[in-house]
């Protein structure tokens, strides 16, 4: 558990099960302290447009999501996965996702929807990582809330006995507060409806993925017109 950059035990006041209550608000309790801390993304080197860091040369997004047993990725295990490939723009290019045998119950059901019987023959996480892998090759990692994604994804690498996934990181959650700054919420559910885009299935991977690819792709449009070249991505400096 002392991987440089890892979290000790990094959590998600927003709901790793996605429940209601806690996602609602968009909140999380350590504010913009949190948003400068640059080993936020459990490795991944955080990225934002337009910024004043490193410029980076334009690169596909590997939009993730994914289910847990709880909100501690120290002592809680991913149960469901799902990346969504767009290209430079935001336009999906491809989709995967699978459900992942924890080893343990799923945790509450009510919540994410996964039962212990849907997770009869699913594989363990060992059994996806080389496809997972080939998933967010030469990508930058994109999720709502990076920071609890990224930190459940570096634990699992850990427990398997292989380096966690090390790259850009890109959090949607972070890139709405800039982009919309009018909101009173920034989950997921708020980001979506303030830019119309319908979200039919919450608390899936596939489904809550592909929205934050819509996200994604619709702030995209704010910062640059349809006809203009894609906004470049920065790394993140502590004046960003």
């Amino acid at each position: 558990m002392n991987q440089p950059g890892l979290p000790s035990d990094p959590s998600r006041p927003t709901g790793g099960q996605r429940s209601s209550g806690q996602r609602s608000s968009g909140q999380r309790s350590s504010g913009q302290q949190r948003v400068a801390d640059p080993a936020r993304f459990s490795g991944l080197i955080p990225v934002q447009f337009n910024g004043s860091g490193k410029l980076l040369d334009p690169a596909p997004f590997a939009v993730i999501d994914v289910e847990t047993t709880g909100l501690r990725p120290r002592n809680d295990r991913v149960i469901e996965i799902a990346v969504v490939r767009c290209d430079a723009s935001g336009v999906v290019v491809s989709e995967w996702s699978t459900l992942i045998d924890p080893g343990r119950d799923p945790g509450p059901t009510r919540i994410h929807g996964i039962s212990a019987a849907d997770l009869v023959g699913a594989p363990a996480f060992d059994d996806v990582i080389d496809e997972l892998r080939h998933q967010l090759t030469d990508a930058v990692v994109v999720a709502h809330n990076l920071s609890f994604d990224a930190a459940f994804l570096a634990h699992e690498f850990q427990r398997s006995g292989v380096p966690a996934h090390s790259g850009y990181g890109l959090c949607t959650l972070e890139l709405a507060r800039r982009a919309l700054p009018d909101l009173e919420g920034y989950s997921l559910a708020a980001c979506a409806r303030a830019l119309t885009i319908a979200q039919p299935l919450a608390h899936r991977a596939l489904a809550d993925t592909r929205v934050t690819a819509e996200v994604l792709q619709a702030i995209i449009g704010r910062i640059a017109p349809a006809d203009a070249t894609p906004p470049r991505l920065s790394t993140v400096t502590p004046s960003s």
